[in-house]
This record gives structure tokens, C-alpha cells and sequence, in this order.
């Protein structure tokens, strides 16, 4: 398979249908090896919010792209110095995508004087996150917005020298 070629791009409002399902597919295939099928369904099959939009205008959020298709995206929360989501496609992962998104709220957080940022990683996503030099913290379980409570690693970074 050849490498691709993302480009990124500020998300819009507009962009979250494309960017729930990205989230919902990365859900059921990047999370099998470390989460019950039947917990993966309820988080994975939690409905577009009403609200997401309105997230996506308010925070940092930033889609990836091939050609016109969302691939991934990744969202900030500057007040609570946290990185929300880094979820790809998983037709799209492993190029890269996830580094370039995660680097380009990095960037965003330096910018706005952040010093430090969280994630609450998933299992799977741990690794991924350490090799971008966050700390684990602790073993803790994270609720979602639709009350689905699954075990996740905190970890923080800092943006200082």
C-alpha cells in the first residue's frame, strides 16, 4: 500500500457527521485487542450529539484529510489543557495521520502559552501517546459524554523546553 498524503485543516461545524463516523470506526477496529465487543458497541454506537458542532466551532479541532475525505481528526481543550480525541480511520492508520494531528494541537497549545497538556488515552492508544512523550500518570477509568465508562491511562506532557 502506498503511503498517503493528508493535508490538515481547521474542522468545521459542517464536519461532524464525517468526523462521528471516523470516531465510531476507529472505535470498533483500533480498540478490539484491549476492550469488551460489547463495550466497544455501546461506547462506538452513542449517537452524534447535537452539541458536536458546536464543540467542533468552539475548541481546536483539526480534521485530516485525503483529497476531500475526513480521515481523522484530534481536538484540544485549551482551558483544561487536554487533548479531547486523536481517533484516524482505520483504513487510514498507521501513516502517520495521528502524529501530524497530535503535533498540530501541540502547536496550538504552545501558541496559546499552554505549558502542559493531558489525555485520558485509551489502552490502545497509550503507546501511541508515550511515543509522543506523554507520561502515564495512572491506570483511572474515563465516562463519556453519554455515560460509557471505560479504563484509561492519564498521562501529561510537558511543552517545555
Amino acid at each position: 500500500m502506498a503511503i498517503a498524503t493528508f493535508s490538515l485543516r481547521r474542522a468545521t461545524a459542517a464536519d461532524a457527521p464525517a468526523m462521528w463516523q471516523v470516531r465510531c470506526d476507529a472505535i470498533r477496529r483500533t480498540c478490539r485487542s484491549h476492550y469488551p465487543v460489547e463495550l466497544l458497541e455501546r461506547w462506538a454506537s452513542t449517537p452524534l450529539p447535537e452539541s458536536f458542532g458546536q464543540r467542533i466551532e468552539d475548541e481546536h479541532v483539526v480534521a485530516g484529510m485525503i483529497d476531500s475525505r475526513i480521515v481523522g481528526f484530534a481536538s484540544l481543550k485549551a482551558s483544561e489543557k487536554l487533548i479531547d480525541a486523536v481517533f484516524v480511520s482505520p483504513d487510514a492508520g498507521r501513516n502517520g495521520l495521528g502524529r501530524q494531528l497530535l503535533a498540530q494541537l501541540e502547536e496550538v497549545a504552545v501558541k496559546l502559552g499552554l505549558q502542559m497538556l493531558r489525555v485520558n488515552a485509551s489502552l490502545n492508544a497509550a503507546p501511541f501517546y508515550a511515543a509522543a512523550g506523554y507520561e502515564a500518570m495512572r491506570e483511572d477509568i474515563y465516562t463519556t459524554s453519554a455515560g460509557v465508562e471505560i479504563a484509561c491511562v492519564r498521562m501529561k506532557k510537558s511543552l517545555v523546553g
